[in-house]
């Protein structure tokens, strides 16, 4: 990537329920203050209708459907960083604009948490983008920024010498994790569905934790299911994490955090697990009983929302999330990290870290690693990342601690 470009940042599907969350955040960012930058989708008339609600006077508008090839490729390389949110990205043509900004060295992130489709992104433009220098970011809302960034400074204190631990297990177990779901969540699981169902995403990817890396030797302790949890399990106790319960999220998480952990060389030494306890639904339970489901607030919890519709402004405010990651080596030595959130774990969270997650790539150059391809969080910008995220609105959005 070479030259100047127009704008320094590009959001396409700013039109969409996390789209325009994530455009109005960007909008009052004092990072991207006097600096250009566009909101792109399909539609222009319902750009404009964002851009009208923005009050920033260097917000570009681009037209730009991703199944034209040419205005594709004109919309990338006006640009050094594109983020989407126009999901689900294995139905609506996703391949088409990661595909170009690998090509074209241009960084990229998105929200997708549909592990086949990023399993096929890893193997057609991997290689292509460690040779352009495209950083092309896996996860990069709450699947999976919290599980992987915070794997990522839990190992800290073994990375100086992991070959004094044949085997390290981190556990990763969300005591918060409350909010509501929109009309794209409900896509990204139909086009899952639709997969299986198609034969696009096999049997086996079902079960194997290294789904996102194919070339790791993995760690001999490593249980074979994509939350690294045993198969079918319903209730554990372990004497360092507690009562661990499944957790929805980690059949998504656990594969992004396998994934760091190969193209970190620690595969063979760490293995992954994601679980929840009883907590977490307590304090989901009580948020939305205690306000009525939101009737009594004039703004009720839609359970079947349509696409472009998601949690109500209430939950999108008072929802959070926390995890509380624990790295045990069998020597008996522990390392624990508690990151922890405010804000809709889905949306109102999700939409400021990729604005976050996009920011930092086009402002801390000189601070996160230089390495490119499909990369994720943590391997993609490393200590760059964790201050740009607790430094984030102050300190009051955002926070990863080591315990």
């Amino acid at each position: 990537m070479s030259g100047k470009r127009q704008f320094d940042l590009i959001l396409y599907g700013a039109t969409g329920f996390t789209g325009k969350l994530t455009a109005a955040y960007l909008d009052t960012h004092p990072q991207l203050k006097g600096r250009p930058w566009a909101i792109a989708g399909r539609n222009e008339q319902s750009l404009k209708e964002v851009q009208t609600q923005l009050k920033s006077p260097k917000v570009g508008v681009i037209t730009c459907a991703l199944t034209d090839q040419q205005a594709v490729h004109n919309m990338v390389n006006s640009t050094s960083m594109i983020i989407t949110t126009a999901g689900p990205f294995s139905a609506y043509d996703g391949d088409k604009l990661l595909g170009a900004c690998a090509e074209a060295g241009v960084h990229y992130s998105d929200l997708s948490g549909e592990g086949f489709w990023q399993r096929e992104m890893i193997d057609a433009y991997h290689e292509t983008a460690r040779n352009s220098g495209a950083k092309i970011i896996l996860g990069g809302g709450v699947d999976s920024i919290p599980s992987d960034l915070g794997t990522y400074l839990a190992l800290k204190p073994f990375l100086k010498d992991t070959g004094g631990h044949t085997s390290i297990r981190v556990t990763g177990k969300y005591t918060e994790y409350s909010g509501s779901f929109s009309g794209g969540t409900l896509a990204s699981g139909k086009a899952r569905q639709a997969a299986i169902k198609s034969g696009r995403l096999k049997k086996e990817s079902l079960s194997d934790p290294y789904i996102l890396a194919p070339d790791a030797e993995g760690n001999p302790d490593q249980v074979p299911t994509l939350d690294g949890m045993p198969a079918n399990f319903k209730f554990l106790r372990d004497p360092v994490n507690g009562v661990m319960l499944p957790f929805f999220m980690g059949i998504i998480n656990a594969p992004v955090v396998r994934r760091s952990l190969a193209l970190m060389n620690l595969d063979r030494t760490v293995s992954y697990r994601e679980c929840c306890s009883p907590i977490m639904w307590a304090r989901a339970s009580w948020l939305v009983t205690s306000r009525g489901l939101g009737y009594p607030l004039g703004d009720p919890i839609n359970f079947k929302p349509k696409s472009g519709q998601g949690p109500p402004l209430w939950l999108q405010k008072q929802g959070g999330f926390a995890v509380e990651i624990m790295a045990e080596a069998k020597t008996g030595e522990l390392s624990g990290v508690l990151v922890t959130g405010r804000g809709d774990p889905g949306y109102g969270a999700t939409s400021k870290m990729l604005a976050e997650l996009a920011l930092c790539v086009i402002t801390e150059t000189h601070k996160k690693p230089a390495n490119s391809g499909v990369l994720t969080p943590s391997t993609a910008l490393g200590d760059a990342l964790l201050t740009q995220l607790n430094e984030a609105q102050n300190g009051a959005f955002m926070r990863l601690e080591s315990l």
